[in-house]
């Protein structure tokens, strides 16, 4: 699993937008008195940028992809690329990633989108000259680019080439059957998961040490001595099982549908919690999870998120904190899985 090079932003980002700032507005970096204008300058600028929610969650999304290629663990170096001063000529629009895969170190630029409105409803969509813009940047660099989209309604991440969309009028255009369908998120090591329902976590009290309830108020007091996970019934009792089980009870598309207290004798004795898909469970015995790359997303956005609203767009956990490492050679009848690695359909 790859990690975040350390990095010093307070001494080398600061003094670097203080000289640019103080460039365009012709002050004196050696004089005292432009630092408090630069930060005046700053206060300005950042009180607007606070309450541009397409700005928040945009950026939210372009460090989340960051998070997401480093957790499914293909990738060798994922660096940002639109960084630091560039000289052109051409009309180029800078990309957000370089990515470099780990089986074959191949490289492509990653340019990040955030869809917030109903997929099923409209198109995704880029004006003719800001994808033309990417596209001549990447051909000056001699790289291929990708563009990945979170479609955030539905959780989804799609990996695309400049191929797949559709010249119309004006724009280049996509819909979500067709971006589904030529999805490259493979290549980073994303996975569609299913398994046998429900999943079950029973929490068990420490008999020797008080457990209250309350049934009007559903307050409880105990001290937690056991952790029990079940699959379809069936206890799990391996440590890797049981980690992921509870990752995707936590992050997967199941519902919690059941929170039963047991109690015997005015004391708690546990909490059982049961997480199942929606509806009718499948007939072939396994039902979806969702994506690796939907979980991690997830979870970074709780990491995010203070009751539902937005307060970081980025986080200082490592992306091993967000992975959900499943072994290559993983069999387990405990918590039986089905892998599906979706390869694209260029048609």
């Amino acid at each position: 699993m790859i990690t975040k090079i350390t990095r010093n932003p307070e001494k080398f980002d600061s003094f670097e937008l203080y000289t640019k700032l103080c460039a365009r507005n012709a002050f004196d970096i050696n004089d005292s008195s432009s630092i408090d204008k630069v930060i005046d300058t700053l206060k300005k600028a950042l009180k607007e940028n606070h309450k541009n929610l397409n700005l928040v969650f945009g950026k939210r999304v372009e460090s989340m992809f960051g998070i997401v290629a480093a957790s499914l663990g293909k990738c060798s170096l994922i660096k940002q690329e639109d960084g630091g001063e560039a000289y052109c000529n051409d009309d180029i629009s800078i990309p957000d990633y370089r990515v470099v895969l780990k089986e074959d170190n191949s490289s492509f630029l990653v340019e990040v989108k955030n869809y917030h409105r109903e997929p099923f409803e409209s198109k995704f969509s880029f004006t003719k000259r800001y994808f033309q813009s990417l596209i001549k940047y990447s051909e000056l660099v001699n790289c291929p680019i990708k563009f990945a989209i979170y479609y955030s309604k539905t959780n989804l991440w799609v990996l695309l080439e400049p191929s797949d969309f559709t010249e119309n009028k004006s724009r280049y255009v996509i819909d979500l059957p067709s971006a589904m369908m030529r999805n490259e998120m493979v290549a980073l090591g994303d996975e569609w998961i299913s398994t046998k329902p429900p999943l079950e976590i029973c929490i068990v009290s420490d008999s020797s040490k008080p457990a209250t309830y309350d049934d009007a108020t559903g307050q409880s007091n105990f001290t937690i001595k056991n952790v029990f996970c079940y699959c379809a019934g069936n206890l799990v009792n391996g440590d890797k099982e049981n980690e992921l089980l509870n990752l995707f009870a936590m992050y997967g598309t199941w519902a919690e549908t059941e929170v039963l207290p047991v109690v015997a004798d005015n004391r708690l004795i546990g909490i059982k919690y049961k997480f199942e898909p929606g509806g009718e469970y499948s007939e072939n015995g396994f039902d979806p999870l969702g994506q690796l790359s939907s979980m991690i997303s997830s979870a970074y956005k709780l990491a995010t998120e203070d009751n539902g609203t937005v307060v970081a767009v980025e986080t200082i956990r490592e992306a091993k904190s967000f992975s959900i490492v499943i072994p290559e050679d993983y069999k387990s009848k405990e918590l039986p899985l089905w892998r599906f690695r979706v390869e694209p359909n260029k048609g």
